[in-house]
């Protein structure tokens, strides 16, 4: 009993322990932090507008060189700053290498300022213009558009310039303009047509009559022959005339025959070598086929389309010259044949920016009162109605060939081949 008692009064004067119990350690609460969202926010906003502005980039890009009309930025110094697809195209270049390259360079492949560009009077005044520029690239003409950059400053830092390709539209308005004058000649052409033909028949009746009464072999016989020829003549030109300006088919008025065009063109030599008597120092050639060349035609008109390109290749020979008169025919794949007629000359030639005009009605290099510019625009107008085709070859100072081809007639081919 006492030791019990002992340890009973031992546990109760034993201290107690001061550690603190053993606990789950508590989670941290982590605090944002402000300058952390702020940078954030920043980098985002900045990332944003970034792609933002390349998008609007890409845009404009794709927007320009979508337009089918060459346009180019242009500092003051007529070095391009930028330029869309179609200008790259019409300077021949990849579009990435036209920045830095001269306006007029790219554009119309000059090394000095086009003429008539409104550029610097745009960066003078500070507005916008338009201007028009021919010739360009060949026979081109543009409307150019003109307007100046303006920077945050107010001063002008480029001009924009937009080229709208107006050739077909000028082209138009030529035919527009030819038709009003082919209307006119319509009307002009039935008076002067009644009036003509009223001497006209004068002249031939007395020649006819001559004809009667002169031997055959009186040295004057011959000229008669050649007066009434010329006179009927001066008639089928009048009525090629009037077929001309009224546009009908050769078909539909004209006196259609089977014809050997080798005699139609003899004929026409002739006349021309009259011109030649005249002129002196032009020696005339020929190479003819041996066999017959029929094609279905008006005989006089064959005359006149011969007679006219002789007679402009005698008088593109004013210091004389050779002109050559050549005939042969081709075989097709399909056993037609096709009469090839050549009437060259070694004169002045023809200038390139001519040749493409010198069959459209009323052009004329000559003075005024030496050609009308009908002559080869009723030649090719023959050529057309017969079913063939004309052409030019022609070099400054050496010369001018003027190549027809024309259909034959495939009966009178086959029986001839027979």
């Amino acid at each position: 009993m006492a030791a019990k008692k002992l340890q009973k009064n031992t546990a109760k004067q034993r201290p107690k322990s001061t550690k603190a119990p053993t606990r789950a350690p508590a989670k941290v609460k982590k605090i944002p932090s402000r300058t952390a969202n702020n940078t954030n926010s920043r980098t985002t906003d900045a990332g944003d507008l970034l792609k933002f502005v390349e998008n609007l980039k890409r845009q404009w890009v794709s927007t320009i060189d979508a337009l089918i009309d060459p346009l180019m930025i242009v500092g003051k110094d007529y070095r391009i700053n930028k330029a869309n697809l179609a200008m790259a195209r019409m300077g021949g270049l990849d579009v990435k290498e036209v920045s830095g390259k001269l306006c007029h360079e790219v554009f119309a492949g000059r090394k000095t300022p086009c003429h008539g560009c409104a550029m610097t009077e745009a960066i003078k005044s500070g507005k916008s213009s338009s201007s028009t520029l021919g010739a360009i690239r060949g026979d081109r003409f543009f409307e150019v558009s003109t307007q100046p950059l303006i920077d945050a400053n107010g001063s002008i830092d480029g001009i924009v310039q937009v080229y709208r390709d107006r050739t077909d539209a000028k082209k138009m308005q030529e035919q527009l303009a030819q038709q009003e004058k082919l209307a006119s000649i319509g009307l002009l052409a039935g008076g002067v047509a009644h009036e003509i033909n009223n001497p006209l028949g004068g002249i031939l009746i007395f020649s006819q009559m001559l004809l009667r009464e002169l031997d055959k072999e009186s040295p004057h016989y011959q000229d008669v022959v050649e007066i009434e020829a010329a006179t009927q003549r001066c008639k089928a030109i009048v009525e090629s005339l009037l077929n001309f300006a009224r546009q009908n088919p050769v078909g539909k008025q004209a006196k259609l025959e089977e014809i050997n065009a080798l005699e139609a063109i003899r004929t026409a030599l002739r006349f021309g070598k009259v011109s030649v008597q005249r002129g002196g120092h032009v020696e005339i050639k020929e190479k003819f086929d041996l066999s017959e060349h029929p094609v279905v035609a008006d005989r006089n008109r064959i005359i006149q389309l011969f007679l006219n390109l002789i007679q402009n290749a005698i008088q593109a020979m004013p210091d004389g010259g050779t002109l050559w008169v050549r005939a042969r025919s081709r075989t097709e794949h399909d056993g037609t044949r096709t009469g090839i007629y050549e009437v060259e000359d070694t004169g002045v030639g023809i200038p390139p920016e001519h040749l493409k005009k010198i069959f459209d009605p009323f052009f004329t290099t000559k003075d005024p009162g030496e050609g009308t510019g009908l002559g080869l625009a009723l030649c090719y107008s023959t050529v057309q109605d017969l079913g063939g085709k004309m052409t030019v070859e022609s070099s400054v100072n050496v010369g001018a060939k003027f190549i027809i081809e024309i259909p034959l007639a495939e009966r009178a081919a086959t029986r001839s081949a027979s």
